[in-house]
């Protein structure tokens, strides 16, 4: 009878484990298809209307009333929609004829070659700004649309955004986004395990105070270090280094203000209880057996630490800084405090000595997809590059992760044979 009741409850628990990991994968899934489908070429389509009117555009939402229609944008992005009721259209067709025109700040114009539009279009493309592109969408089959299709996803990986922040690519966002999460590693890893070895090793009240103090802090709201980041670090120490090296500079700010050395503190602050959490119970793990022959052989209590215990805890140090990583890149409340920005081309990484520039405001992933969500003034452009945004930081997050369980995974096989 225990063991059917013990059958039961790993039933249980391994359906439980598969609808997690089902709702994941459709997650992912569906930020997948959301975000690659703004990169899909429209077709361009032609209303004539009851009044006599002509309508030329693309069609970007319709239901049983109503069709949203993005016409030329000639004055600016993203104020060119028309809201037409079904019963006003009389007839709607895809001429082969008709062409887009892509200009660099992400206005889009349309026109047909047979007629004059197409000169007006050409026109005004010339005038407000340079012609990127010119597309004959409606004339290219299956395998050209899917040709332009990895062209617009290549140039959303590899190129800056407009200054409109609606068209063009997020590379400094990408780039950004993993030189502080890997900046961030860099700092908090060597705190946090300096903290769990201190807390391993001396048993006192003052540790299970610091430990009841690390576990207080891991359940603080984010926003909360954002603060802490702005007042201590921002204003504080970096206010003080303005006083002291950059005092002919003043009152212009150079490290006075965010930027991600900032920032990258910042989140090692609110990773740094689930990184000592980690740490301390690897170290915890590792058999009491291998400290006594450890000593019992001659070695001091550091050489054991340094030569026996972190190595055989490196697995659980991974572990920590995938947990980190994971709560790091998603964090965007804190870095709106810190040194985010809407537009930042100038990466923090260059050829100009010294190579790092840590006092340089910068682009992030998760703000991205906040700015293109909930702060763009063309919701119809702004909500897919959200999902694009959202799926691109998904896929930053699994890659970076991965990479340290592969890791973990190798060297927890090496040493494994520790455990006996």
């Amino acid at each position: 009878m225990g063991r059917r009741e013990g059958d039961g409850k790993i039933w249980l628990l391994a359906g439980a484990t598969a609808t997690g990991l089902g709702v994941l994968l459709c997650l992912i899934g569906w930020l997948a298809i959301a975000g690659l489908g703004a990169f899909w070429p429209l077709s361009v389509t032609e209303m004539q209307l009851r009044n006599g009117s002509a309508l030329l555009g693309e069609i970007v939402f319709e239901d049983s009333g109503v069709i949203a229609l993005r016409t030329s944008e000639i004055d600016r992005i993203g104020v060119a929609y028309r809201r037409v009721p079904r019963i006003d259209i009389v007839s709607q067709s895809q001429p082969a004829d008709a062409i887009t025109v892509v200009l660099d700040d992400g206005r889009r114009l349309f026109g047909r070659e047979s007629t004059t539009s197409a000169a007006r279009v050409f026109a005004l493309a010339s005038r407000p700004a340079l012609e990127r592109e010119v597309q004959h969408v409606n004339a290219l089959d299956r395998l050209a649309r899917m040709r332009l299709f990895f062209g617009n996803v290549g140039r959303f990986l590899a190129t800056p955004p407009t200054a409109s922040n609606l068209d063009g690519g997020v590379l400094p966002a990408l780039i950004d986004t993993v030189v502080l999460v890997l900046l961030m590693s860099m700092i908090v890893m060597p705190l946090g395990i300096a903290t769990a070895i201190h807390l391993h090793e001396q048993r006192s009240r003052s540790t299970r105070f610091v430990r009841s103090a690390i576990t207080t802090l891991a359940g603080i709201p984010s926003i909360v270090y954002g603060v802490l980041g702005l007042g201590l670090f921002v204003h504080g120490v970096g206010g003080s280094i303005d006083q002291w090296f950059y005092a002919d500079r003043l009152p212009v700010p150079t490290f006075a203000t965010g930027g991600l050395l900032w920032a990258s503190l910042t989140l090692a602050l609110l990773t740094v209880p689930v990184v000592v959490v980690s740490v301390e119970e690897g170290l915890a793990r590792i058999p009491a057996g291998l400290r006594d022959g450890s000593l019992a052989l001659g070695a001091t209590r550091e050489e054991t630490l340094w030569r026996l215990l972190l190595p055989a805890a490196r697995p659980a140090l991974l572990t920590g800084l995938v947990l980190a990583i994971a709560r790091a890149a998603g964090a965007v409340a804190p870095m709106m405090l810190v040194g985010v920005v809407k537009l930042a081309p100038t990466l923090p990484i260059d050829g100009d000595f010294p190579f790092l520039h840590p006092s340089r405001q910068f682009m992030h992933l998760g703000f991205g997809i906040y700015d293109a969500a909930l702060a763009s003034s063309d919701a119809i452009r702004g909500v897919p590059r959200a999902y694009a945004c959202a799926a691109l930081l998904v896929a930053v997050v699994v890659a970076l992760n991965l990479s340290a369980i592969l890791l973990r995974h190798r060297l927890r096989e090496r040493y494994r044979a520790l455990e006996y």
